[in-house]
């Protein structure tokens, strides 16, 4: 839980935060590619052609992190490393890996 509250902070530190979390970036794989990517801010989300949305928490535990939006949904980003992780949405079962855009 306090991991949850820190990252809480850091994400409402806005752009000031830039690279805390390790996902933040812009990602190619599954339906997205490098012009039409994954795009993750201290703040927002964004699947591949969509407008970004609200981030309300982000929680990380043994491995993993998940992101949930203002509206609800979340994704769960698994493996993360510096150029590449894994996309789970637990609302439809589909997982995508995921590679970091130049």
């Amino acid at each position: 839980m306090r991991i949850a509250a820190f990252l809480l902070t850091l994400l409402a530190a806005g752009p000031a935060a830039a690279g805390a979390l390790p996902f933040e970036g812009r990602w190619s794989g599954g339906p997205a590619t490098c012009r039409s990517p994954f795009r993750i801010t201290p703040r927002t989300y964004a699947a591949p052609g969509t407008k970004p949305s609200p981030i309300r928490t982000v929680e990380r535990s043994h491995g993993w992190w998940r992101v949930e939006l203002e509206d609800g949904y979340s994704v769960t980003l698994k493996d993360v490393k510096p150029r590449s992780m894994t996309w789970h949405s637990p609302a439809s079962g589909d997982s995508f890996p995921l590679v970091r855009c130049p």
